[in-house]
C-alpha cells in the first residue's frame, strides 16, 4: 500500500511485482480478503524456482529515463522502512547515458524472467514497458558477468545464479590472479555449520576474515575452526547504532567485501546470504541477485560507514544461538504441489487459469470470495496450461483460485488472488490517460479533495454522446462507423490490441466503454469511499521481521499534520462541484427531457447512469461537508453544498429534485440495450447500485411538510424506473434492498437527524405502498377519480406516480413531481400546467396510492 501511493503519486501506473512462488503460497494459506483491497491496480506473479526465489530487484522504467534499485530490502515495511538494509542506485537519461551498460545487463535479466509470464502479466512486463521506454532497444549489447565503466573510476557487475554458472563462481572469475588480504561479511543469516565461510577461506587462504553476526539470524554456530576467523557483533558497531538509535532495527543487509594487496576493494551486496544457497556455493542455489563492485581507489567500507578498526572483536561462543529452522526451507516443504498455478485472470465472464504444464487427469476448480470462503466449483477431465473456465460469479466478490482434487481430500496447486481484466487495463501506461490515472491514484490514496480536478473527465466524456434521441432515428450505416471509430480510439486509449480478441467490433466498443473517463471516476471514487485505511495486521512473519504486525507503516516523516485550506482554494473547488451538477442537469434535462416540444423517448446510456451515479457519490462526499477557515483572526465555517437551500442545483435538496427527479422521468423508456453479454450484466449491476444510492440519497434531506409529496413521488419512482415490474419480483428483491440502503446510510459521512426517520418510513410505509399499488395494476384495480392532493400512478405518457395539485370535472388533471418542468407562475414541478404547447392531462382510471 506504501509503495503504489509513492508510485502513483509518481505516475508510475504499471505495477509488476514478482513473488516467490512458495512463499506466495505460504501467504495465501492465510488469506484474509484484505489484499490487495488497499492497493489495486498491481499484477502480482508468482516465480517457481528448485529453491527460493529471493532477488530485491526495483527497475523503473520511464519515457527517457529510468531508475534501477539493488538490494536487501524485501517489498515489506520492514524491508523499506526498519530494517538495517544496503541498497544500490542507478540513474539512466538518455542525455546522461553513462549508466547504459549496467541498465542493459539488469533489463536483459527482468527480460528474462518477463519471457516465463503467462497472461496479461507477459503483455505488462514486455510490450507495455518497450512502447513506452524505447530507449530499452536502444541500450548497448552487454556480456554478463563482467565487469562495466561506472562513474568515480568504479566498475560494477551486474551477478546471479543461473543453472549454468552461480554468483560465487562469477565472483571467482573477477577477482582472478588478486591477492586478496582482507574479507568482511555481513550478513543475517549464514549456514549454521558455516560451510560458505569455509569455502571462502579456502579460495582466499592468505585473507583475514571478518565476520560480522547480528544474533536475531543464523550464526555460524557449529563452524569448525572458528579461530581463523574473527567476529564482530553487529549491534555493538557504531553503524548499527547510527542507523537504529531511535528504533529496535534488524540486520538484512548482505555483503562480501574483498581488499587486495595493494589496497584494491570489491564489494558484493545484493539479496545474496553468506550462506551456500545464497553465494551459489552447493549444487542447489536460489535465484539471487547482487551487484559486484571494483574501485581501484578503495574506501567502499568507509562510504558505507562500515569501520571494524576500534570495534570489539567476540568469541564466537558468546553469541547466543537462535536454532529456529531457516524459513525458505520450511515454507518450500510446506508448499509442494502437483501443479503449479501461474496466473488466473476474469475477462468479462471467462476465468483463464494458466499453469507450468498440462495435467492429463480430472481435478477440481475451487473458487473463493473475499472471505477466502468457497463459493463455488468446477469438475474438468483435463488441464491444459491455459484453460478457459465460462462462470457466473459476481467478479467483486470471487478473489481466489484453487485446483484440487475431485474428491476435494487435496490441493494439487498452490492458491492465487484472481486478476481483474478491468483493472489491470486500466494500469496501461499510455501518456494519454496519465492524467486521468494520476488523479485516480490520488483519490484511492485517500485525498477525496482531488475529486473535482477529476470530475472534468467525466462531464467532457463522450463515449457515447447522440444527438438527443437520435439513438432511434441514425442510420445503421451512420451508427457502423460512429461504433468503429469509437472503437479505435478507446482501444488506442488503454491499448486493448494485447489482450484476447472479442468477436465483433460492437463488442469492443461496448467493452471498452467500462474503460470510459466516466466509469474510471466513478470506479476511483466508489473505491475511496468504502476502503478503510486500518489494516489487519500483516498475515504473516517474512524473513526479516518476527512480528511486522506491530509495523504501523506511518514513519514519523509521513504524518501529515492537518492544514487549513485557503478560502481561495475552497471557493474554487465548490466552482468545480457546482459545474458538474450544472452540466449534468443541463445534459439531462434541455439536452434530452425538454429538448423538444414531444415527450423524448431517449434510453439512458451506460455513460449517463455513470455520470449519474458520479453525482449521487459527489452529493454523499461533499453534501453538508464544512472546513474550518481562520481568516484574519477570524473563524467561520465554509461549506461545500448546503444540505438545503432553493431548488437549484447549488444545494443536496436542489440536486435531488432536479437530478434525481429528471433521471427518473428519463428513466421512463428503460435503457439502452447491449449486445455484449458482460456489458449487459455491468449495466444491470449500475442500476442496482442506482436504485439504492438514490432512496438513500433522498432519505437523508430535510423535507418540509409541504414538500412530503416530492419525498413520496421520488422514492415510488425510483422503485418503479429502477427498481422491479412485477410483485413477485418485489418480494423476491424488496428486504434486500431494504438492507443495502441501510448499509449504504451507515457509510455517509454527513448525516441529516431525519434519515433514520425516513429510511424507516420508505421500509414500512413507501414499500408497502409500492407493492400494493403494482398489485391492484396487475390485478386491474384502478380508481375512476382522484382528488388534490392524492399520490396517483398512471402509465399514460410516462408520468409514472405523481401528486395531483388540481383536477376538472372533466377528469384533466394537473401533476406535479420532481422530473416535470418547473413552473414559475405556480411555483411547482407541473406537467403541461401554464404551457401553450399542452392541456391538462385527461385520466379515464388511475391507481391511488395510500400514503
Amino acid at each position: 500500500m506504501k509503495a503504489m501511493k509513492w508510485l502513483r503519486s509518481c505516475g508510475v501506473r504499471n505495477v509488476n511485482v514478482f513473488i516467490d512462488g512458495h512463499f506466495y503460497s505460504e501467504l495465501m494459506q492465510q488469506a484474509t480478503g484484505d489484499e490487495m483491497k488497499l492497493a489495486t491496480g498491481y499484477s502480482l506473479y508468482p516465480i517457481f524456482e528448485k529453491n527460493i526465489f529471493h532477488p530485491k530487484v526495483w527497475f523503473l522504467f520511464g519515457e527517457k529515463e529510468g531508475l534501477l534499485l539493488i538490494g536487501s530490502g524485501n517489498l515489506t515495511n520492514s524491508g523499506n522502512g526498519s530494517n538495517d538494509e544496503i541498497w544500490g542506485a542507478y540513474h539512466f537519461d538518455i542525455k546522461q547515458p553513462q549508466n547504459a551498460p549496467v541498465f542493459s545487463t539488469a533489463w536483459n535479466y527482468i527480460s528474462k524472467l518477463s519471457a516465463t509470464t503467462k497472461g496479461i502479466a507477459g503483455e505488462k512486463t514486455t510490450r507495455w514497458i518497450a512502447e513506452h521506454s524505447q530507449w530499452l532497444m536502444e541500450l548497448p549489447k552487454i556480456t554478463d558477468f563482467q565487469f562495466l565503466n561506472a562513474p568515480n573510476n568504479e566498475q560494477v557487475a551486474f551477478l546471479y545464479n543461473t543453472e549454468q554458472t552461480t554468483i560465487w563462481q562469477q565472483i571467482k572469475q573477477l577477482t582472478v590472479n588478486e591477492n586478496i588480504t582482507e574479507i568482511t561479511t555481513v550478513s543475517p543469516y549464514y549456514d549454521t555449520k558455516g560451510k560458505a565461510l569455509e569455502e571462502i577461506k579456502n579460495t582466499f587462504p592468505n585473507a583475514q576474515i571478518n565476520v560480522i553476526i547480528d544474533e536475531s539470524g543464523i550464526i555460524p554456530s557449529e563452524l569448525l575452526d572458528n579461530k581463523k576467523y574473527v567476529f564482530y557483533d553487529w549491534k555493538e558497531l557504531d553503524l548499527c547504532r547510527n542507523i537504529g538509535a531511535k528504533q529496535q532495527s534488524k540486520l538484512h543487509a548482505k555483503i562480501l567485501h574483498f581488499k587486495t594487496k595493494n589496497n584494491k576493494e570489491f564489494c558484493l551486496f545484493g539479496s545474496a546470504n553468506i550462506t551456500l544457497t545464497g553465494l551459489g556455493i552447493s549444487n542447489s542455489a536460489n535465484a539471487e541477485v547482487s551487484l559486484f563492485i571494483k574501485s581501484e581507489k578503495g574506501n567502499i567500507l568507509e562510504k558505507i560507514g562500515l569501520k571494524l578498526k576500534g570495534s570489539s572483536q567476540k568469541s564466537l561462543s558468546k553469541f547466543t544461538t537462535n536454532n529456529r529452522a531457516s524459513i525458505e526451507q520450511v515454507i518450500i516443504k510446506n508448499n509442494q504441489f502437483l501443479i503449479k498455478l501461474l496466473a488466473a485472470e476474469v475477462n468479462h465472464s471467462t476465468l483463464t487459469l494458466y499453469t507450468s504444464k498440462r495435467f492429463d487427469k480430472p481435478v477440481f476448480i475451487a473458487m473463493y470470495d473475499n472471505n477466502n470462503q468457497f463459493i463455488k466449483g468446477q469438475e474438468i477431465e483435463s488441464l491444459k496450461p491455459q484453460y478457459e473456465i465460462n462462470f457466473d460469479i459476481d467478479e467483486n466478490k470471487f478473489r481466489y483460485v484453487q485446483i484440487q482434487s475431485i474428491d476435494g481430500n487435496s490441493n494439487l496447486s498452490n492458491k492465487i488472488i484472481v486478476s481483474n481484466y478491468l483493472t489491470i487495463a486500466k494500469t496501461h501506461p499510455n501518456p494519454k490517460n496519465a492524467e486521468l490515472e494520476r488523479l485516480c491514484g490520488q483519490l484511492q490514496n485517500g485525498e477525496l479533495r482531488n475529486v473535482l480536478d477529476l470530475i472534468h473527465y467525466a462531464i467532457i466524456d463522450e463515449s457515447e454522446k447522440e444527438d438527443g434521441s437520435s439513438i432511434i432515428n441514425t442510420s445503421k450505416n451512420k451508427l457502423k462507423e460512429k461504433e468503429e471509430k469509437k472503437t479505435a480510439e478507446q482501444s488506442k486509449l488503454y491499448d486493448l490490441s494485447g489482450y484476447k480478441p472479442i468477436e465483433t467490433n460492437s463488442q469492443l466498443h461496448e467493452s471498452a466503454l467500462l474503460l470510459s473517463p466516466s466509469f474510471r471516476v466513478l470506479d476511483a471514487l466508489k473505491l475511496s469511499h468504502t476502503q478503510s485505511l486500518d489494516l489487519e495486521a500483516d498475515i504473516r512473519t517474512d524473513e526479516q521481521e518476527e512480528d511486522i504486525g506491530n509495523i504501523s507503516g506511518n514513519d514519523e516523516n509521513e504524518v501529515r499534520k492537518e492544514k487549513s485550506i485557503p478560502l481561495k482554494v475552497l471557493e474554487a473547488d465548490k466552482r468545480k462541484l457546482k459545474n458538474f451538477f450544472k452540466n449534468l442537469y443541463g445534459y439531462f434535462h434541455h439536452d434530452i427531457l425538454f429538448k423538444d416540444t414531444k415527450i423524448s423517448d431517449y434510453k439512458l446510456t451506460l455513460t449517463d447512469i455513470t455520470k449519474y451515479l458520479i453525482a449521487l457519490e459527489l452529493i454523499h462526499e461533499f453534501g453538508g461537508k464544512s472546513e474550518k477557515i481562520d481568516d484574519e483572526q477570524q473563524q467561520f465555517f465554509f461549506t461545500y453544498l448546503p444540505a438545503n437551500g432553493g431548488y437549484e442545483n447549488d444545494n443536496v435538496k436542489g440536486c435531488c429534485l432536479n437530478i434525481i427527479g429528471d433521471f427518473l422521468r428519463l428513466s421512463k423508456n428503460g435503457f439502452k440495450e447491449y449486445s455484449f453479454d458482460y456489458t449487459r450484466k455491468k449495466f444491470e449491476q449500475l442500476q442496482r447500485d442506482a436504485l439504492i444510492s438514490t432512496i438513500t440519497c433522498i432519505s437523508n434531506i430535510y423535507w418540509k411538510e409541504d414538500e412530503k409529496p416530492y419525498l413520496k413521488t421520488l422514492l415510488l419512482n425510483a422503485l418503479h424506473y429502477l427498481g422491479w415490474t412485477s410483485t413477485r419480483e418485489i418480494d423476491k428483491n424488496l428486504n434486500t434492498l431494504i438492507n443495502k440502503v441501510k448499509e449504504k446510510a451507515k457509510n455517509l459521512k454527513q448525516v441529516t437527524r431525519n434519515l433514520d426517520t425516513q429510511i424507516d418510513y420508505f421500509a414500512n410505509q413507501v414499500c408497502n405502498a409500492f407493492s400494493y399499488s403494482t398489485q391492484s395494476r396487475e390485478n386491474g384495480k384502478f380508481a375512476e377519480r382522484a382528488s388534490r392532493g392524492q399520490i396517483i400512478y398512471s402509465s399514460i405518457a410516462g408520468i409514472g406516480y405523481c401528486y395531483v395539485v388540481s383536477s376538472t370535472k372533466q377528469n384533466e388533471y394537473y401533476l406535479a413531481r420532481p422530473g416535470f418542468n418547473w413552473n414559475h407562475q405556480e411555483k411547482e414541478y407541473i406537467n403541461h400546467f401554464g404551457d401553450t404547447f399542452y392541456r391538462p392531462l385527461p385520466l379515464t382510471k388511475m391507481i391511488i396510492v395510500d400514503l
